[in-house]
């Protein structure tokens, strides 16, 4: 169990740095559209551009991941995000920066779906959605404090650039010590003896991957959980903060980390629940319907105070990671030889989500945003309105498949 814990605290750091990107272009959202020139619409695809790499990596990861296992495949994907982050560094156009964010997000997008596959083999089955929530709790929870508070007083001490600058370095360290320390599976397990699959059996278990019944539901799901809290809190929590309610850089620092705090409480809260409640399901329905509950407020009540506001964004971050009790179910779905494509297909769900979710906002808040990036409430209000809207629907779809626990055996 030592060198499990090893490797998973490794790993766990090259996703931290992952969550950070994902988070952070929130808090350095006025400096960067001032400084670049970007429209709302492109600071909305910037901020998609990590998503969409990962998005484009994810069927190809999956394919590494099961070929080569995760201690080859991520730390050489690592190397990328090192190369992105230099250049989103010295960008001083939107294209060079979504180009730069594309890059970072392909060379993290073997990072958490890595670790589920080697959870797989480190650890016993019913452990899977805890090892899931401790590790997304750790990674999530650290990188999006990072990209808030941490991130806002970086930026005033030496400019956002060289703190970019920075993360490239530690990017590249931790690579290295992922490559030293992780191991595909313990001392005598059966993936060591296992064939290395041919190319037309690579595309054949992808294909009986998208054939599974209950997948496309699953994914639905994965396109609109883990979206909604990340464009939160990576995209416009920052902006409706400096627009609607006047906080400076630490201040929406503190109110995002607050949130950041919620969803990394909220995970373990999932892991937890998810050992003593008969239905993943059943989680995955609740938490989306107390998000859409939330999510209207915020959308329908004009004139809510700070405080008000700050409460509602950590109850989403406390609620809102009900998508991992959707990695369990669809966890469940895959023979252990086609996980690693099979979870990427799910994660693919996520970010294909993000990216859509954080374009799709970006238009509705340029359609009120004034010359100088201004948005007033009514744009944020539809955004969040929009968001409730997507998540109720798929929650109604979703509540009406089959549930994991009951149908294994």
């Amino acid at each position: 169990m030592g060198a499990a814990v090893r490797i998973f605290l490794a790993l766990t750091a090259g996703v931290t740095i992952s969550h950070f990107h994902r988070s952070a272009l929130s808090v350095i959202a006025p400096d960067l559209v001032r400084e670049v020139g970007l429209s709302a619409e492109e600071f909305g695809a910037v901020a998609s551009g990590v998503f969409l790499g990962i998005a484009l990596a994810q069927i190809p990861t999956g394919i590494l991941l099961d070929r080569f296992g995760a201690r080859i495949t991520i730390p050489a994907m690592q190397m990328l995000a090192v190369a992105g982050t230099l250049m989103f560094a010295a960008a001083d156009s939107f294209t060079g920066l979504f180009i730069a964010r594309v890059i970072i997000g392909i060379g993290f997008a073997s990072a958490f779906m890595g670790g589920l596959v080697l959870a797989v083999r480190w650890f016993p089955r019913d452990r899977f959605t805890l090892i899931a929530a401790l590790f997304l709790a750790g990674s999530s929870g650290a990188g999006n404090l990072l990209g808030a508070t941490p991130l806002a007083a970086a930026a005033a001490w030496i400019g956002w650039r060289w703190a970019f600058v920075l993360v490239a370095a530690l990017t590249f360290v931790v690579a290295v010590i992922a490559y030293l320390v992780v191991r595909d599976a313990p001392t005598g397990h059966l993936y060591h003896a296992r064939k290395p699959e041919s190319l037309a059996s690579i595309l054949a278990g992808l294909g009986q991957v998208l054939r599974t019944p209950r997948l496309p539901f699953v994914v639905a799901l994965a396109m609109v959980g883990y979206p909604t809290l990340v464009t939160i809190l990576g995209a416009w929590g920052g902006p409706y903060l400096y627009d609607v309610h006047g906080l400076e850089g630490i201040g929406r620092g503190n109110v995002l980390s607050v949130m950041a705090v919620s969803m990394a409480a909220g995970l373990l809260l999932y892991g937890a629940l998810d050992r003593y409640v008969d239905s993943s399901k059943g989680l995955v329905v609740s938490g989306a319907l107390v998000v859409v509950v939330t999510l209207s407020i915020l959308a329908f009540v004009p004139d809510l105070g700070l405080w008000q506001v700050a409460t509602l964004f950590a109850l989403i971050g406390v609620v809102g990671p009900y998508y991992v009790a959707n990695l369990a179910l669809g966890r469940s779905l895959f023979a252990d030889h086609m996980v690693g494509r099979g979870m990427t297909i799910i994660n693919l769900g996520n970010f294909i989500g993000v990216a859509v979710m954080q374009v799709v906002t970006g238009l509705i808040v340029g359609v009120f945003a004034a010359g100088d990036g201004i948005a007033p409430e009514i744009a944020y209000r539809l955004v969040f309105a929009y968001m409730a809207a997507v998540t109720l629907l798929v929650a109604l779809c979703y509540s009406r498949i089959r549930d994991s626990k009951s149908s294994e055996a």
